[in-house]
């Protein structure tokens, strides 16, 4: 009989920040969709005979999600799936009242702590996938899509030196290993017809060494970081005035929510003078936090608050994945040069 070695699927490169993005775009378009509901007197899609409910397109877009990522090669499916994905997720699990009372009853008031476990068990699920580092047979796959990237007219230079030294940091020594690194050294990002992500990337990359090389940027990002937690903090101790007893338990989670991010701000200030992307790993910890848990419990008491909230932080939260992303390939091209030079 033939032995079936039975081991861990091969796991994307992306992983982490394709489900954390699919996350976060299905807590948004929950809090989202409720807060439009509620501002709009619950409209009813479909007429007097007719109710065409959200749950639906929720589905379809799922599908959509699944059959680009299914049928098509080119890289950018699959910086668009956890979008489509998320939001036909958020859509999805944003109707379960109805599919687990006898009255099909979209207000049913635990309907809003089955959404969070939800999410919760997904956060969890997330952690666990990428909790580890990569092997070398997956630093092999990911050399391979990195190549698939290159045919495609996608490959950035970042992009290639994480490669490369992901290819050397978990020893990918075979012959297959040493084929990619010599494609991938050969190959070189496309002067023109670059996509519109990737241009707007590259000016924001611009901006970002413009800020970074100031001398006062981290006394500055220091001092709003602090003033951010000390606003954080006032409105946390208003809302706390008469004791944790005199608040709901939306209100509750919302101020406990608030002090953890808070904390987690001021370790990113402590870590800041050390190291950039140590303080944007914070930061973005915090926004995360304040996304997928902060922000659902606040819907509970405050719609229009946080929705409004919710929008903001979905641009900071953006903003700081780019930071990291582009922080994190710098670091991979100057240790790509070293390298060479070495």
């Amino acid at each position: 009989m033939t032995a079936i070695q039975m081991r861990r699927p091969d796991r994307s490169y992306d992983l982490h920040q394709n489900l954390t993005l699919l996350l976060v775009c299905a807590v948004a378009t929950v809090v989202l969709t409720r807060g439009f509901l509620a501002a709009t007197g619950y409209p009813q899609v479909g007429g007097s005979k007719l109710h065409i409910a959200h749950v639906l397109w929720g589905g379809l877009l799922m599908l959509g999600s699944l059959v680009a990522v299914l049928a098509f090669l080119n890289p950018l499916v699959k910086t668009l799936a956890p979008i489509t994905g998320g939001i036909g997720f958020g859509l999805f699990i944003d109707e379960v009242g109805k599919f687990v009372t006898k009255d099909v009853n979209y207000f049913y008031k635990p309907a809003i702590a089955i959404i969070y476990v939800a999410f919760l068990v997904f956060f969890g699920v997330i952690r666990f996938l990428s909790r580890r580092g990569f092997r070398a047979d997956e630093a092999r796959m990911i050399g391979i899509e990195s190549l698939m990237r290159a045919a495609a007219g996608s490959l950035s230079e970042e992009r290639k030196a994480q490669t490369l030294v992901l290819l050397q940091r978990t020893g990918a020594d075979d012959e297959l290993a040493h084929g990619i690194r010599d494609l991938l050294l050969r190959t070189h990002a496309p002067a023109e017809g670059k996509p519109l992500p990737q241009r707007l990337s590259e000016w924001l990359g611009r901006v970002w060494r413009t800020l970074t090389a100031h001398p006062l940027f981290r006394s500055g990002l220091f001092v709003v970081l602090i003033v951010a937690a000390l606003i954080s903090a006032a409105e946390t101790g208003w809302l706390l005035r008469h004791g944790f007893g005199a608040l709901s338990f939306s209100q509750t989670m919302f101020a406990l929510t608030t002090i953890v991010a808070d904390v987690l701000l001021l370790a990113g200030v402590i870590s800041l003078r050390r190291s950039l992307l140590s303080a944007l790993h914070w930061y973005d910890h915090a926004v995360l936090l304040e996304i997928t848990v902060g922000q659902v419990f606040l819907y509970g008491s405050e719609q229009l608050e946080a929705s409004l909230d919710l929008i903001a932080l979905l641009v900071l939260f953006g903003l700081l994945r780019w930071a990291i992303h582009y922080e994190a390939s710098s670091d991979a091209v100057r240790q790509t040069a070293g390298q060479r030079l070495g």
